[in-house]
Formats: C-alpha cells, structure tokens, sequence
C-alpha cells in the first residue's frame, strides 16, 4: 500500500481529553494520543466515536528545556476514521480526526 499522506506526523504517546458530540451534548472522555501533524491526530480511546462526529481535544505538552511549565493545545475538528484495537483490558478505538484549528495556551493564560 502506498503512503497517501502528505504532511510528517511526530509520534507522542500523552493522555487527551477528548469531548465529542454536539456542543450542548457533548460526552469528554480520557484518550492517549499516539502520534499528530499539522492537520490532525490518531488517538486510542475506550469507547466509540462514530466517524463525521465533531471532536474537542485538549492536552499538555510537557516542559521543555528554557519552559518550566506546560503548554495547554486545544483543537477543533472531526473524527475521520475508527479502528477497533486490541487493548491490554479490552477493545480499544483508534480514532483518526482532521484538526481544523489548533490553539495553544500559555501558562499564564490559563487562568484568564
């Protein structure tokens, strides 16, 4: 099979906060991202998210050298693909979802 995409994905494997449905409706659960690029991420989650859903994902990239504190990324997308993963506790989903806008926040921004 050929390689289709057209943008390096950085493999990272941190927990995600994943909210998913319609605003007013939306279910947030804990994921792990497993790898992300410019215009989306592949996470693994417990419970399914049917593909075309709205997702809301928000997690911490840790301190780097010259950062003391955390960088908090907020994204807004929808889920494009779903794999049913063998898990070490059960069945896991992998989720492919196109990110239409990332945001990243300061620590001292948090707060505001």
């Amino acid at each position: 099979m050929n390689e289709r995409r057209h943008v390096h994905r950085y493999e990272l494997c941190i927990p995600l906060e994943v909210s998913s449905g319609p605003p007013r409706l939306a279910r947030t659960q804990s994921a792990h991202l497993r790898d992300i690029s410019t215009h989306g991420i592949y996470f693994l989650i417990d419970d399914l998210i049917p593909v075309g859903t709205p997702v809301d994902i928000q997690f911490a990239l840790p301190p780097e050298r010259g950062r003391s504190q955390s960088v908090l990324v907020r994204g807004t997308g929808r889920a494009l693909r779903v794999d049913s993963v063998p898990g070490e506790n059960g069945k896991l989903f992998g989720v492919a979802a196109s990110i239409h806008r990332f945001d990243f926040v300061r620590p001292d921004e948090r707060a505001a």
